[in-house]
């Protein structure tokens, strides 16, 4: 836990350090390099860059060193609370931003990365006001009206979070945090036409999650091929790929060969998708091609709206040589109802959206079921023990890539799952898939409906207040398992 032992510091500092943590003194090559104030702001030096260049373990050590040798100050506190936060300590972040505070309650970075944590922890409500207050101090910064954007849409104040992203655009029209928010806004409005257009600033957000590839290749447009060849790649997650693949048969129509690179997990089964010449993992690009574009770049490119979302299934299929080894392996349980369950995604970036086994105890007493788990990491363990009645099979040992997933949701009736690359696989697979989402849902999913315009076969589940947990929406789901007839 991170403290910082006041009793050891100094509990006044001498007016030529103070001016040292600020920048206005003497420069430190002047200065007696054995003073405590000037070994301090070093040691902060070296912090702030080690900081910067993405080792905040390391930062980390060096803030806390700072204590043996100077007197409180919020600077230190601020970039420690960083650390604690890139290193995902999430409370230890809290309680170093407070501490700035306590020494500075005027400082808005320190507010605004105090709401960053309070963020990362579900404590929207304390969150907002820390952003709140951060846009007061800081009232020609974007950056605190960008932040209160997510705490307002993840508390549901959709109208009130574009605005907020609105107000930052017009402190910083060239804000790509703010731009990127705001397309996650209308996206999940279901404003298609601006959102997508905001959503090509995701290449100039700060810590973006995929790197912009093959810059060096014209950027397809949309006009016909005429027989050139076009390199389409994926972009962050799975289901990313999953979701936004289905856009290569229609690029292909346009009388080009059409190259796809993708996750390597992909690979095989990326590898039977109609129109697509070649599939390959990503760094194995061949030379030559004639345009580029980015799987996510797509729906733009195709003025994709509501109305008009490229949603035929199946788009994905299973190989042949996959069906046949888990026909195989399924051929014990042909004569019950086969339903598969995904109950947890990465814990980061978005713990909400994820539940435990345990909660879908209300479904384990169905009668003639039997469920078998599609979790996949450490979270499979829970498996292990499962709710009383509830017959579950783990067969995911089997398991290599997404061929074989795919394979094995063939042989299930239907799918019930959480937020993850998994139900976007069933429900491009054509299978019935029960989608589970949290109160502040991704925006593709869009807002108060119980189905998707991605996906036809998909019934959504979601939860209704903010901290409602997942009880109520477990119990519908059970009840409406009752009611069907797979």
């Amino acid at each position: 836990m991170f403290r910082w032992n006041w009793k050891r510091a100094a509990m006044s500092t001498s007016r030529k350090s103070s001016a040292i943590w600020k920048g206005k003194a003497t420069t430190l090559q002047s200065c007696n390099a054995n003073t405590p104030a000037v070994q301090a702001r070093e040691l902060f030096s070296k912090g702030c860059a080690l900081l910067k260049t993405g080792d905040p373990s390391a930062a980390l050590n060096y803030f806390l060193r700072i204590q043996d040798l100077a007197a409180p100050n919020p600077a230190v506190f601020l970039y420690a609370g960083s650390a604690l936060h890139d290193l995902r300590r999430y409370d230890e972040a809290v309680s170093a931003y407070r501490s700035a505070l306590q020494l500075d309650s005027n400082m808005g970075e320190a507010h605004n990365n105090l709401g960053n944590s309070l963020m990362a922890l579900g404590r929207f409500a304390e969150a907002t006001e820390s952003f709140e207050t951060a846009a007061r101090l800081l009232p020609s910064s974007p950056v605190p009206l960008t932040t209160l954007a997510t705490a307002q849409q993840a508390t549901g104040k959709i109208i009130e979070a574009e605005m907020s992203c609105r107000e930052a655009l017009a402190l910083n029209p060239d804000f790509a945090e703010a731009h990127w928010n705001l397309a996650l806004n209308l996206l999940l409005q279901g404003r298609y036409s601006e959102g997508w257009q905001e959503y090509e600033w995701r290449w100039l957000k700060t810590g973006f999650t995929s790197p912009r590839l093959h810059t060096d290749i014209p950027q397809w447009d949309g006009t016909p091929l005429h027989g050139r060849t076009i390199l389409l790649h994926a972009e962050q997650g799975f289901g990313d790929a999953i979701q936004f693949v289905r856009y290569a048969p229609l690029v292909s129509q346009q009388g080009g060969t059409v190259i796809l690179e993708c996750h390597p997990q992909l690979v095989s089964l990326f590898q039977v998708i109609d129109g697509v010449e070649l599939v390959i993992p990503f760094g194995a690009a061949p030379s030559g091609a004639d345009y580029q574009a980015p799987l996510l770049s797509l729906p733009r490119i195709y003025n994709t709206t509501l109305d008009n979302i490229p949603a035929r299934i199946p788009y994905l299929y299973v190989p042949p040589e996959y069906r046949r080894k888990w026909s195989s392996l399924m051929s014990g349980y042909r004569d019950t109802r086969r339903i598969g369950l995904v109950w947890a995604g990465k814990s980061y970036p978005d713990p909400l959206r994820s539940c435990r086994l345990s909660d879908f105890a209300p479904i384990g007493d169905v009668d003639n079921v039997i469920f078998f788990s599609l979790q996949i990491g450490e979270e499979s363990e829970q498996g292990a023990f499962p709710p009383d009645k509830m017959r579950l099979i783990d067969l995911t040992v089997n398991i290599n890539d997404f061929s074989d997933t795919a394979a094995l949701i063939d042989q299930l009736d239907l799918i019930i799952s959480i937020d993850t690359a998994t139900a976007h696989l069933a429900a491009a697979l054509g299978k019935p898939t029960w989608l589970l989402l949290p109160f502040a849902p991704d925006w593709r999913w869009l807002l108060r409906r119980n189905d998707s315009p991605w996906y036809p076969t998909m019934r959504i589940f979601r939860q209704e207040q903010q901290d409602s947990g997942w009880t109520k929406v477990i119990e519908t789901v059970a009840a409406a398992l009752e009611d069907r007839s797979l």
